[in-house]
């Protein structure tokens, strides 16, 4: 008998946590392209112990959602290595959105210079959203990029049959 289930896991959205609810919908926006969707209403909900509306702004991330909530209840406080991928058609441009906004983030700490991971041939970069979240950046072929746009690109690698993969646009995994 099988362990695996006999459906095909699909992801359908991440939720984070965001400080205000319009600001952090406007940057998602702004900054990576993300499209705002109709969102209903919560209100009071009876498993949230909070004396204010629960509010939520969903965006759609390619075929993902993104859902944008606060829970009123609960002190907010952005996890530093949780974060998430995005992969961009134009990463230079939201390179240059960041540093204007001085957005550059690492793991596990806030703030940082601009800086560019050229990660097995992947490039990534990582930035907070208003509430602290940590994001990644990917672009699937860092040498297609202007490295002078770049103030700095650190060359991480790995080897051997652990190697990481870059999952592209179309879902499929390719080895880096």
């Amino acid at each position: 008998m099988s362990t695996q289930p006999d459906h095909d896991p699909q992801l359908t959205h991440v939720s984070y946590v965001a400080r205000d609810i319009e600001e952090s919908a406007a940057f998602y926006e702004s900054v990576l392209g993300c499209e705002r969707l109709a969102t209903p209403h919560l209100g009071r909900q009876e498993d949230f112990v909070a004396d204010e509306d629960i509010k939520i702004q969903m965006m759609r991330i390619g075929p993902v959602q993104l859902h944008l909530w606060n829970d009123p209840a609960q002190p907010i406080e952005a996890v530093k290595f949780a974060h998430f991928g995005i992969h961009v058609a134009d990463f230079e441009q939201v390179y240059r959105v960041a540093e204007e906004r001085e957005l550059f983030t690492t793991v596990g700490k806030d703030g940082s210079e601009p800086q560019v991971f050229d990660f097995n041939g992947t490039a990534q970069m990582y930035i907070q959203d208003p509430t602290g979240n940590l994001l990644e950046i990917d672009y699937p072929d860092i040498s297609e990029l202007d490295r002078s746009t770049f103030a700095k690109v650190i060359t991480r690698e790995t080897s051997g049959p652990g190697r990481h993969t870059y999952t592209d646009i179309d879902g499929q995994a390719t080895p880096l």
